[in-house]
Order: structure tokens, then sequence, then C-alpha cells
């Protein structure tokens, strides 16, 4: 091939290429400006998703206070009902036309819209609960039908989580980095819920003048459990070195005033309640004292939400200019590459033509013919050097192959080194190494840890009657049981044997007993197929310690659950220990 269609070749693959990378690029920053855009579009019915949240949350209010006026209720009181029932109304038809708006963005599941539509229908049967209580007189409003009207209202938050849920999901699915802020606003207004529950908790006793029952006090202490842990969390998500200080001040205002003076006037309820029930103030005087302090709790969403919303504007705007400069970068660059072709065509293409016309000529002996310019030696050292390229760039290639694939090979190593490889739980090594930094954390932020130790019982029996097939499908069931039960932040391990230890977070010593009892129970639901093809039931016994009794070191623990277990086992098994208790639950 002649030198200058090959330069001219060559300069139409520049070309391509050129456009090729230009045109990459451009459709990145693209695809960047409309993801920003679609989770810009997405946080508006986020945001309309929690505040119908917190409007049905807030109406709580007024309608407890209500509860506990004497007939006829107050006009005063009324009219605060009904604002509440209004804006709540307001805030659900706003998220019904925002939930059907965000319909058919990616990553956006089907059926929000009737979601929202049962969510409104629930309202309405738990305010006609309530509004057949307020008819009641005296003693006919007893404490359960207030609980039944309090608890009806309470239900229908449960139903708007999920469409909050779908919608953050959507939100990060177009940008990935909001994931801080939009999980953070979610973990706020699950905060304000639940800050609103306790509160609700308190109302039939405060009402009656009577001390919380049995039912009502492990409701209260369950709901102060999951604030701890949402606490937990959102300090998390909200200490980070990339939180602005908007963020960072509004958290220190949600722990002054609801972790600080909010607690203090629970605490002292709390008190009164365990005792005779005489409280001292009414539900709506506990209600004006108690709900103020729970509006830090929305600020912090809102930051969390503005934050969201300006990061995702920030990326809109950065990905709009890259792609502005990307263009004209590309305009530029395709009229330099025209400009040089152009000119190597007139200086160098064209007078190498005549050159080796000239040539001709004279090997012609055409004695017309002008005399060529003084020859240049030339050596074309391309193609060896394009060689070399391409031999090099296989040789990249062929190594990082190599690479990749070792890391694949120490990754299944590393996995395979911390499973059991039968039931998929964590080893006993990888067990211990994360306990002791679950631990660690429990002395840092002070929160209890029990452990919980079980045996299957009579599994040699088992295994020497029905073999080790029938054996190893006893321990595979166990192990999801265990995996069913656990919440995320738990810990579940084979210990060794037919042996197996759970770790459970943020956890009091009864709230351990009773996830003990209830795996107890899950466990005999088991049944796994034997010789000749009969099924056997499969049972456990368990033992539990816990740090408040044992402290926070993991081999004190462990030897206080494995204690317990063997007084369940000399208890007959089948049975749950305490490990601070003398008999058997």
């Amino acid at each position: 091939m002649q030198l200058h269609r090959m330069l001219q070749l060559l300069g139409a693959v520049v070309l391509v290429a050129t456009m090729a990378l230009v045109g990459r690029m451009a459709t990145t920053e693209w695809q960047a400006v409309s993801s920003a855009s679609e989770s810009l579009r997405l946080l508006e019915p986020l945001r309309a998703g929690l505040v119908a949240m917190e409007m049905v949350s807030r109406e709580r209010g007024p309608t407890n206070a209500a509860l506990g006026d004497a007939m006829p209720m107050t006009q005063e009181r009324s009219d605060a009902l009904q604002q509440a029932r209004l804006r709540t109304d307001r805030a659900l038809v706003a998220l019904r036309d925002a939930v059907a708006g965000a319909a058919g963005s990616p990553g956006m599941p089907a059926g929000l819209p009737s979601r929202v539509e049962a969510a409104r229908v629930a309202l309405a049967q738990a305010r006609t609960v309530v509004d057949q209580t307020l008819t009641l007189l005296g003693a006919r409003r007893s404490a359960e039908r207030i609980r039944s009207a309090v608890y009806a209202m309470v239900s229908v938050v449960p139903l708007l989580a999920p469409i909050n849920t779908a919608l953050a999901g959507g939100a990060q699915h177009a940008y990935p980095t909001l994931g801080d802020e939009v999980q953070g606003a979610l973990l706020a207004a699950d905060l304000r819920e639940y800050a609103g529950l306790l509160g609700s908790h308190f109302t039939a006793a405060i009402v009656k003048r009577e001390p919380f029952s049995a039912a009502e006090r492990r409701a209260i202490d369950e709901t102060r459990g999951r604030i701890a842990q949402l606490r937990f969390l959102i300090e998390l998500r909200v200490r980070g070195d990339a939180m602005p200080s908007s963020v960072i001040r509004a958290w220190e205002m949600v722990d002054a005033r609801y972790f600080g003076a909010a607690q203090a006037l629970l605490q002292s309820v709390l008190r009164e309640g365990d005792a005779d029930g005489r409280y001292g103030l009414t539900a709506a005087d506990f209600a004006a004292r108690y709900v103020p302090d729970m509006n830090p709790v929305l600020e912090l969403r809102d930051a969390l939400l503005l934050q969201a919303r300006e990061s995702a504007m920030r990326e809109h705007d950065r990905a709009v200019r890259v792609l502005l400069w990307a263009l004209l970068g590309a305009a530029v660059l395709l009229a330099a590459l025209g400009s040089a072709l152009f000119v190597l065509q007139r200086r160098v293409l064209r007078p190498l033509v005549r050159a080796t016309g000239a040539l001709h000529a004279l090997a012609g002996e055409e004695r017309s013919a002008q005399a060529p310019p003084q020859p240049v030696a030339r050596q074309d050292e391309v193609t060896a050097v394009l060689g070399a390229v391409r031999l090099l760039q296989q040789q990249t290639h062929r190594r990082h192959e190599l690479e990749r694939e070792r890391d694949q090979l120490i990754e299944q190593l590393r996995e395979q080194s911390a499973t059991d490889y039968l039931t998929g739980l964590r080893n006993r090594r990888s067990f211990i190494a994360a306990a002791h930094d679950r631990l660690l954390q429990a002395q840092r932020y002070g929160f209890d840890v029990a452990m919980v130790l079980l045996d299957i019982d009579w599994f040699k029996q088992l295994n020497d009657s029905h073999g080790h097939a029938a054996g190893d499908r006893a321990l595979q069931a166990v192990a999801q049981v265990l995996r069913t039960e656990l919440r995320e932040t738990d810990l579940a391990a084979r210990f060794g044997g037919e042996e197996f230890v759970v770790m459970l977070t943020h956890c009091n010593p009864q709230a351990a007993l009773q996830f003990a009892l209830r795996l107890r129970e899950a466990i005999r639901e088991i049944e796994v197929m034997g010789a000749e093809g009969h099924y056997i039931r499969v049972t456990a016994s368990l033992g539990v310690s816990d740090s408040r009794t044992v402290g926070l070191a993991l081999e004190a623990l462990l030897a206080a659950a494995d204690t317990a277990m063997y007084s369940a086992k000399n208890a007959g098994r089948d049975q749950v220990v305490q490990s601070h208790l003398a008999s058997a639950e």
C-alpha cells in the first residue's frame, strides 16, 4: 500500500476512534445527568411519603388527648382532632399523586398506588374505632377500649413504611451515592414513629390512672430497645466526615431534646406507672410536653433529605458541565484533527507524490523531467513498534487474567476458611473473631449482649439409627431456622459437632430468653427424613447467658451459656435454661 493511502487510512481510523471515545464519554455523562435527574424526581415522592407517615403519627397526639377527655369532648379538642385529620388526608392525597407520578421509574415496584389506598382505608377504619370509643361514657370507656383505639391508629403507619422504602430504593438505584442521606432520613422517620408509638403505649394507663399492665410494660421496653437501635444507626451515619454541619447540628438537637428532656419525662411517667399509677397529668398534658421534643427528629429528617437533594443537584450540575466540556472538546479535537490531516496532505503527501513522479521520470530517462529533490533515507519502524505494542498488550492481558484468577481463588479460600461447609453458617474461628469485634462495640456504645448455645438432643443416636445423611439434614435444618430467626446485627455459627452458638446484640436478658424459647419452638417443628422414609422430629437444649450477668468477656459468656445448656440437658433436654436462673423454662 502506498504511504499516502496508509496515512489517509490512519487518519480515518484516528477520527473514528476519537468519535467513539468522545461518544463514550458523552454517553457516560448523559447517563449521570439522567440518573441525577431521576434521583431528584424520586426524592419528592419520598419526602411526600415521609410527611404522610409523619402526619398519621401526629394525628395520634390529638386522638390520644381526646380519648383522655370526659364526655362531651371540648370544642377545642374536637377542632384540634379535625385539623389533624385534615392534615393527614391532604398528606395522603399528596403521596398518592406523587407515587402515581413516579410509576414506571427504574427500580420502582408496581402497586404503590394501591398500597397508598390501602393505608387510607385502614386509617378510615381506625378513625371509626376511635370515634366509637369517644362516644362511650364513664366506665364504659375501659382501658381495653382505649388501647384498641390507640393501636388501631398505630397500625396504619406500617402500611406506609414499604412505600417509603420502595421510593428510597428507587432514588438510590438512580444515584447510589445518596445511600447515607436517604437511609438516614428513613431511620429518622422511623425514630419519629417509634417515639410516637412509645407515647401511645402510655395513653390507656394515664387515662384510666392505672399502673402499666404486663403487656404494656413489655411493649414499652421493646419500643425503647428499637429506639436505642435507631439512635445507634443514625449516629453512625450523621457523624461521618461527609455530613454537613447542618445535619450534625440537627442531630445534636435531637440528642439534647428527645434523648434528653423527653427521656426525663418518660422516666418520670414510667416510675409512676410501675408504682401506683398516680401520674399527676392527663393524656393531653403528657402529649403537650412530650410531642414538641420529638420535632427535632423531623428537622433531622428534613436536613438529611435536603443534603440528599443538594448532593443530587451537585452531581447533576457536574455531569452537565462535563458533558458540555466533552462536546466542546470533541468539536475542538475534530477541528484540530481535520487541520492536521489537511496540513499533512499538502505539506507531506503531495510533495512526496511529486518526488515519486520525478524519480519515475528520471528512471525513464525523460530529459524534460525536472531533477528530483535530494532523497532522504527513511526506515519504516511503525510495523515493528506496533508489533511490540501488540505483544506487550497480549502479555499485559495475560498477566491481568492471572491476577484476576489469583484474586478469585484467594477470595474463595477466604470464604471457605470462615464458613462451615455443611450448614453455610460461620465456623468457630470466624465466629470468635466476629464476636470479639461485637463485644468491643458493646463496650464502646454500652449496649447489652446475650449468648445462646444450643445442642441437638440425641444427635449421636440419630446418626447411629438413621445414618449420617439424616444427621446432616438435621444440622442443615437447624441452621436454616437460625438464619430465619436472627436479625441482621446478630451472629450465628456452628460451634462444633451438633452445637450451635448465637450472639444477640442490643438484647436484654428477658429478650434473650424469649428468643431462645422461640428458637426451641421453631426447632421442635423440624422433621428430617430418616431410615426407611420415616420422619424424625428434632429437639434441642439451649443455654442462655447475658452481659448483665457475666460481663462482656467472650469466654465468660460462652462458659455461662455452656453451663446453662448442660443444665437444660440434665433437666430432661428440649429445655431452655438461663445462666442466672435455677430452673429450666
